[in-house]
């Protein structure tokens, strides 16, 4: 997940637009989340040490993705994640 997503600097789809102008690719990250999955996400980024510190940039992307998991919002294949499929 996108460090001005998680510190509420910038919105997913000024990312995502800025990620895919930037880079050429045809999806930006937030839509290539939805495609992996957010649970695979999660599960990366609470392997990470820093998640212990609750004012880290790495707990608030956790928080965020375990919030949308909670709410059934798990990606692409359950028809919402990031996006509404």
């Amino acid at each position: 997940m996108n460090f001005s997503y998680a510190l509420d600097v910038a919105d997913l789809k000024t990312i995502d637009n800025v990620g895919t102008i930037a880079t050429g690719a045809p999806n930006g990250p937030f839509r290539i989340l939805d495609i992996v999955g957010l649970v695979t996400a999660y599960n990366i980024v609470i392997m990470n040490p820093e998640v212990k510190n609750p004012d880290s940039v790495h707990a608030k992307i956790a928080a965020k993705l375990k919030e949308k998991i909670d709410n059934g919002e798990m990606g692409i294949n359950a028809g919402k994640g990031f996006y509404k499929y």
